[in-house]
């Protein structure tokens, strides 16, 4: 009888390792998916900044324009 609980008891251990398993690499997987599409959040928002520059650029040139063209009248 004792023999019959440890090989169940065994049994049951080998099934919650090979799901632990199966869990820890789906968390490996999701872990590299994650990085990835935060690698590409990361340049993304960079791209978006330059842009947002650009456009801060124009506009102080078109204002250096206009201050320029009514300082002269």
């Amino acid at each position: 009888m004792e023999y019959e609980n440890i090989k169940n008891q065994i049994k049951a251990e080998i099934e919650n390792k090979k799901a632990n398993d199966k869990l820890l690499v789906k968390i490996s997987n999701q872990i590299k998916i994650t990085e990835k599409a935060q690698a590409n959040v990361d340049k993304e928002k960079e791209k978006l900044e330059k842009l947002m520059e650009e456009k801060q650029n124009l506009a102080n040139q078109i204002q250096a324009n206009f201050t320029k063209e009514n300082g002269n009248e």
